[in-house]
Parts: structure tokens; sequence; C-alpha cells
């Protein structure tokens, strides 16, 4: 990698992140303002349709207390024609002065004295419980009509009006209900007024407190990729010296202790030599031989150490040459291994390097502690990551956290976590361990 190629790279990051968080800003900004539109909408509505419910029980209180009950005597009840002549033409009077769409009076009976719709005069109807309780009191109750009773069958074309209820007592002092019906074109009108005064003024707030807070939504962007490029910087650092560390460590004991005991291996067949065949010297040279063994098992054991320490170069061909000798040295161990993954690695050494690591920490533990008869290990590239998988079919997870004892498990999984990757430790279908590994296929170098 040039030295141009990380700032150019942290320059394209930092515009993404900007032009990422300043679209989210104003996708929030759009939706925030569509809710208070919405929200607008419903209260104006709703303010609309008290104020005019409001005023529709006052109307259609006077109107039924002086107007119509009045006018109502014995002889409109036993539907004299003179008297409900005279009943109607103040009722279509009022109508047309009040802009009501229509009239009906009733009995407690639930008998209709007088309608504009005159087909409607004497049937009765039973009466809704809220009407029914309106009967013998003076009070008056609206609603927006849905007009589906059975006496509103010829003004369902209407679709919507406003309905009021008023009780009332007659010229004989006889009980009554008074229902009128208002056309709601006045409702929706002052709803539009309220609308029209209201929504400006608090989208209009909203659009300029948010055009005001732009520049800092976008210095605070600007911070947090600033602070993620420095994370990342540290994360390559700290990664960097790891592995220079790891690298000294592993030349150290490869020129040092590895070499001594190399050399005292095969001196001492030298010193075994010169000890006498007498039966008396039998223990020594079994001790010579029991030592020789001993510092082989020991070499042996130090250069796989070095190898987990710094594993060779996994270029190409070369990354599964090193995953199948980690699969063979665990076959010695006692399961079988089957190794599923590209002959050629198409990703960069770093990111074979920490899917090696996945599999040599995963593979230990089906050694240590799986007591599993095989073991499957798998590698392969998903999308813009690498998915290394490692199963078996041991015993499974013990019960509780499935990582707990194996540090191993845990720092791996916080390395990937940092890596922009993750780790999954779960119970195999049919019986064993699962473990799952996702990692970045764009790691920076030194990982």
């Amino acid at each position: 990698m040039s030295a141009a190629e990380p700032g150019t790279t942290a320059s394209r990051s930092n515009r993404v992140i900007v032009r990422t968080a300043v679209r989210r800003f104003v996708v929030l900004s759009v939706v925030t303002l569509l809710v208070l539109a919405v929200g607008a909408l419903l209260v104006c509505r709703r303010i609309a349709q008290d104020s005019a419910l409001a005023e529709a029980r006052l109307r259609g209180a006077t109107l039924a207390g002086t107007v119509a009950a009045p006018l109502v005597d014995e002889r409109v009840r036993e539907q004299d024609p003179e008297a409900m002549a005279s009943l109607g033409a103040v009722l279509l009077r009022s109508m047309e002065v009040g802009s009501i769409s229509h009239v009906k009076l009733w009995t407690p009976e639930g008998r209709i004295l007088w309608s504009d719709e005159t087909e409607l005069i004497g049937r009765t109807f039973d009466l809704e419980p809220v009407v029914d309780g309106l009967v013998g009191s003076t009070r008056t109750v609206a609603e927006l009509s849905s007009l589906d009773k059975a006496e509103n069958a010829s003004e369902r074309s209407e679709k919507e009006l406003l309905e009021v209820y008023a009780g009332a007592r007659d010229a004989d002092g006889k009980d009554l209900v008074f229902e009128a019906y208002y056309s709601t074109g006045e409702m929706r009108a002052r709803e539009h007024e309220i609308l029209t005064a209201i929504l400006p003024v608090a989208l209009g707030g909203l659009l300029l407190f948010q055009v005001a807070v732009m520049p800092l939504a976008i210095s605070l962007a600007r911070r947090v990729e600033r602070g993620e490029l420095q994370r990342i910087r540290l994360l390559r650092q700290t990664v960097l010296t790891t592995h220079r560390e790891r690298l000294r460590i592993a030349r150290d004991l490869h020129d040092g202790v590895v070499q001594d005991l190399a050399g005292l291996r095969y001196a001492l067949p030298v010193v075994a030599a010169h000890v006498s065949d007498a039966p008396e010297a039998a223990p020594a040279r079994d001790t010579l031989e029991q030592a020789r063994e001993i510092l082989g098992r020991d070499v042996e054991a130090l250069r796989s150490l070095l190898v987990d320490i710094h594993p060779p170069g996994l270029e190409g061909t070369a990354f599964r040459d090193a995953v199948e000798d980690l699969a063979e040295r665990t076959r010695r161990a006692g399961p079988e291994v089957y190794v599923t993954m590209p002959d050629r690695s198409a990703w960069s050494i770093d990111v074979a390097r920490v899917c090696y690591r996945v599999v040599q920490e995963a593979l230990r533990n089906v050694a240590t502690h799986a007591q599993a008869q095989n073991a499957w290990v798998d590698v392969a590239g998903v999308e813009r990551q690498v998915r290394v998988s490692v199963a078996d079919d041991g015993r499974g997870m013990p019960p509780g956290d499935p990582d707990d004892g194996h540090v191993g498990l845990r720092l791996l999984a916080d390395h990937l976590e940092d890596l922009g990757g993750s780790l999954e430790v779960a119970r195999r279908p049919g019986g064993g361990t699962l473990l799952t590994a996702l990692v970045p296929a764009d790691l920076p170098a030194g990982t």
C-alpha cells in the first residue's frame, strides 16, 4: 500500500460519513415534518368539529325551545291540517335562514309529529338510548351522523351531516324531542381556516429550526468521522505493534531456546555412548534416553508454538496448506477433520491471518474440550466478508456462557469485534458445537 492510499481512503471515508449523516438528518427532518403536518391536520379537524358541534347544539336548543316547541299543541298532535301547515311554514322558513338540511319533531313514544320529509310524518321508530334520555329535559346532544338509521333512508345520499337532538316541552307542557340536521360545509370551511392559520406557522418554525441546526449536524458528523478515523488508525497501529511483537518473540524463541534445546537433544546420544555398558549403568542410560525423548517432544511443541505465534506465509495456496496442517495436528489428537475452502486464497494475507487464527483456536478447542469424532472446517467468501465456520459432533456447549472458561475465544471475539467482524458460538443441529466467524474482507494492512 502506497503512502497516498490511506489519505485517499480516509478522505473518501470522510465524505461518505458526512453525506450519510446529512442524508439521515434530511430524511428524519422530512419524516418529522410529515408527522407534524398529519398531527396538525388531525388537531385542526378535531377543533373544527368540536366548535361546529358546540354551535349546532346552541342553535338546535334555541330553535327547539323558542320556535318549534311553542307551536306544538294538541291540534298538531292530532295532525290537524291547518296547525300542521302553520308549523311547517315556520319550520321551513327557519330551515332556510339557519342552513338546516332536515328537521324532525318526535314524541316520547318515537312517533314523528312533523318532518320536512312528509312521508315520515306519523311513522314510529325506536329511539336510541341517548335520544330517549333527553325526554323530559332541555338538554341537547350533537354528533356527526352516519345516516345509517332507519329514519335516515332518504338522507343517505348526503353522506355526512351534523345531527342535533334537543329535549323540549310543547305549548301544552308535554315532552317532545327536536331533531335537526346541519350541513358540514361550514365545519369543513372552518377546519380549512384553522389549518391554514396553524400549519404554516408550525411547519415554518420547524423548517427554520432545522435549517439553523443543519450546520451543527454537519459539524457533529465531521467530528464523528474524525473519531472513527482516529479509532481506525489506533487499531491499525495496535495490531501492527502486536504483529511485530509476535514476530520478535517467535524469532527469539527460534534462535535461542529452540536451538539450544535441539543442540542438547543431539548431544545426549554422545553422552550416552560414553556410559559404561555395565548393568549398574543401566539406570543412567535409561535416564539419558528419557531426557532425549522429553527434549524431542519439547522441541516439537516449541516449534508448533512458533507456528501458532507467527503463522507461515499465507499467500495463495499457502493459506489452505496452513489450514490443512492445523487439521492434521488435530487429527493426531483423535477427531477426523474435513476442510472445505478454495485451493488458492483470493483474500489479502491480513484477512488470511485472521481466518487462520479463528481455525486455530476453534480446532484447539475441538481437540481439547469437545470429545468429538469429527470436525468440519469451512472457509468461504460471503459478500464483503469471509465466513469461517468450524463444527464438531462432540459433547456440545456447556450450560451458561458458551465461552465461559475459554479465554482464547473471548480474546478472539474481542479482536474480531475491533476489526468490524463477529464471532458466534452456538449448538450445532444434531449435536456438538458450531463456531461461526465473519471477517471483513477489506482489513487494513498489518492486521
